[in-house]
């Protein structure tokens, strides 16, 4: 008499399923990539943000070498303001209004299209009523 578990050793072995492939692995390496590719195009220190950084140093160096030009021709104006009296005079006349010794002023006014002065103590004229 032959036992279930006999009868069951003379069958053949039952197929045994293949697992599927699992690529999580893969996909996680590659989610990984993909984050630091966007990471270094658009990220704090990607490429986006070193181009602006390559243009504002670009602009903060026109400043820098407008500022630059600036103070030269400070230097020299003050170097001149030093040495030589002609410059001082012509400051003294342009800012200061000063005259040389022996000098008139004339201030000339154009009358032509302008109303005379009144006087403060004139009473306004009064407006022409329309009927």
């Amino acid at each position: 008499m032959s036992s279930v578990i006999d009868r069951l050793n003379d069958m053949p072995p039952l197929p045994q399923r293949t697992p599927a492939p699992r690529h999580t692995g893969r996909y996680v390496l590659l989610l990984v990539i993909i984050l630091l590719v966007a990471n270094a195009i658009v990220g704090e220190r990607g490429l986006v943000a070193l181009f602006r950084a390559n243009q504002a140093h670009a602009s903060q160096q026109l400043i820098i070498n407008a500022l630059h030009a600036e103070n030269g021709r400070l230097r020299r104006y003050a170097q001149a303001l030093a040495a030589d009296p002609r410059v001082i005079a012509e400051v003294a006349r342009r800012e200061l209004g000063l005259l040389k010794p022996g000098e008139q002023l004339f201030i000339l006014r154009d009358t032509e299209g302008t109303p005379p002065p009144t006087s403060p103590d004139a009473a306004p004229e009064p407006a022409p009523s329309t009927p």
